[in-house]
């Protein structure tokens, strides 16, 4: 390996150790935060969310665990946000609260966080806004940008020169030379910082397992048109509903086809309304329509955007698919387009929410059987040799992906003529130290999952925020509920267990007339072959409602289903 000597922003501080700490992201796809720590400064990129799995019931997000940076936020210059997904912004309107620092990011993902700061009543003064060639002073950083192509438009690799060396941080791309948003990864930038002397590079790594490029994004309007035109009734699009690359082609095939365009989910909506305020959708005139208005259009000439594409239990497309949407009814005929492949922790969800559209009867088109209706935001193999090549680092540390992921990708960099030792594979909570040139381990913060448990969080509801600390003062509500696995009908009354919710002379009378209640929900839900997610969350509620209303009171409610 050969000695690397990196350019030194301040030889007065060259001796002090650089301490890089993913809070999350690395051996994880979601819940992106990563501390680039000096002993006078930090400087903070990306502050996602994940989404909880089978095994996290009442959970609705998980957030990056702050603990380490508590008593340092005096020390934090900046957090610095590459793009507008929600597993690299989520978890702002939970943390940043607690650290108040300034937010620097381009502009369509400030306009995403000023909508979110927006619902959560937050100031949204700190919000600062920055151009793709503009350069922060933070401290002991100097940071710079460069555009990536990505699923959402202004996404961008950031440049961060050290007392250590030049590091730069990119997380989510592709190499698409014709993105429907025109911005190009700028692979000259990127060679220009590789002639410059790459100390670091921490680089996304989650499709390492894909052989040579992605397709363009544009090859997904053809798709979508081609589904459109053989289906009778409504046309459904669900994707991520920060994707306004999608947003733009299934405007475009509507306009083309003569069919109206309502957006529905609350995630949707606030999206969809900041691109097009700020310019980043062409939207033709006359062509969209209040979800309220679906009824009065004949099915063949609507198009609806809709939140759900992860198979979400509370989102729109979970409910009309259970038919509980109050504007969007599914039929014979309709057409579900899911241009979104499942998170790792979300695939289960997805496929129950297929199979509940496939039993009405609905026309479901998804990437395992319909080619083209998703192209990863993500590099695959040949994209991530490109930009190694490129940028030439001397250490690389792989983020984003799971740890298999992470191994694909050192296998790749060995046979580019990298040795073992120059690739990090670090864990959330490692402290990678960097100093005089060389990267090592050194220590471990304790992170933990935090869990945020919301009442309607996202497409359901005023948004009401609390935490798991919220047990220990209204209490928990479990709901047993035995039922044939054959038919999918209710075996016996439900069993309510409460600890800490009610006095016991109350509790005989207010369980029983919540046994009524979880009765007279489960009377129109349950069936054969019912989606039990989304019964769950029938169950939770109706339930939550009568208890609020009959105590004053908010416990945790966790339904159990058990087939027997």
């Amino acid at each position: 390996m050969k000695t690397f000597r990196p350019k030194f922003l301040d030889t007065q501080n060259s001796n002090q150790p650089l301490r890089i700490i993913p809070l999350g992201g690395v051996g994880d796809v979601t819940k992106n935060m990563y501390v680039y720590e000096t002993d006078k400064d930090i400087i903070i990129i990306d502050c996602g969310v994940g989404f909880p799995d089978e095994a996290m019931p009442g959970v609705d997000l998980v957030i990056p665990d702050i603990t380490y940076l508590r008593d340092k936020k005096d020390k934090i210059r900046g957090i610095i946000i590459t793009h507008g997904h929600e597993d690299h912004i989520g978890g702002l309107p939970y943390i940043w609260p607690e650290l108040q620092a300034p937010i620097y990011t381009q502009k369509l993902t400030a306009g995403f966080i000023r909508a979110k700061f927006t619902e959560h009543n937050l100031p949204k003064n700190k919000i600062m806004e920055v151009k793709i060639d503009q350069r922060l002073e933070l401290g002991d950083f100097r940071v710079s940008f460069y555009q990536v192509s990505h699923s959402v438009p202004d996404s961008t690799g950031v440049v961060i020169r050290t007392p250590q060396g030049l590091i730069i941080h990119q997380a989510d791309f592709k190499i698409d030379w014709t993105p429907v948003s025109g911005q190009v990864t700028d692979v000259g930038k990127a060679a220009e910082l590789g002639n410059e002397g790459v100390l670091l590079l921490l680089i996304d790594c989650l499709r390492v397992d894909k052989p040579g490029f992605n397709k363009s994004e544009k090859s997904i309007e053809d798709t979508f048109e081609k589904a459109a035109s053989e289906t009778s009734g409504k046309v459904l699009i669900t994707t991520t509903s920060s994707n306004v690359s999608r947003m733009q082609q299934a405007i475009n095939v509507a306009y083309k086809l003569g069919r109206k365009v309502a957006v529905v989910g609350r995630s949707f909506e606030n999206n969809f309304q900041v691109a097009r305020d700020l310019g980043y959708l062409k939207v033709p005139p006359g062509i969209i329509i209040a979800s309220d208005a679906l009824s009065s259009f004949a099915p063949n000439k609507v198009l609806v955007l809709i939140a759900g594409a992860q198979g979400q239990s509370d989102s729109s497309l979970s409910r009309a698919a259970n038919e509980e949407h109050k504007q969007v009814k599914l039929r014979e005929g309709d057409s579900v387009i899911f241009s979104a492949d499942p998170i790792p922790s979300t695939e289960s969800a997805q496929y129950a929410l297929i199979d509940s559209l496939s039993r009405l009867g609905i026309n479901v088109y998804y990437s395992a059987v319909t080619s083209d209706l998703h192209v990863s935001g993500h590099a695959a193999l040949e994209e991530l040799r490109l930009m190694v090549n490129l940028i030439k680092p001397q250490f690389l540390l792989p983020i984003g992906g799971t740890f298999r992921h992470m191994v694909a990708f050192a296998k790749m960099v060995e046979g580019m003529g990298y040795d073992k030792k120059q690739v990090i594979e670090a864990e959330d909570g490692d402290m990678v130290e960097v100093k005089g040139g060389s990267i090592k381990l050194d220590g471990k913060v304790d992170v933990q999952n935090v869990y945020v448990d919301g009442l309607g969080i996202g497409d359901v509801g005023h948004v009401i925020l609390r935490d798991r600390q919220k047990m220990s003062e209204e209490g928990v509500v479990v709901v047993v509920i035995s039922v044939d696995q054959h038919t999918g009908q209710p075996v016996s009354e439900a069993d309510i267990i409460s600890r800490g919710f009610v006095f016991e002379e109350m509790a005989k009378d207010v369980l029983q007339d919540a046994k009524r209640v979880v009765r007279d929900s489960l009377q129109k839900h349950i069936h054969k072959g019912s989606d039990w997610r989304f019964v769950r969350k029938v169950i939770e509620g109706s339930l939550e409602k009568f208890l609020y209303q009959a105590t004053g009171r908010r416990p945790l409610i966790l339904p159990v289903v058990v087939e027997v």
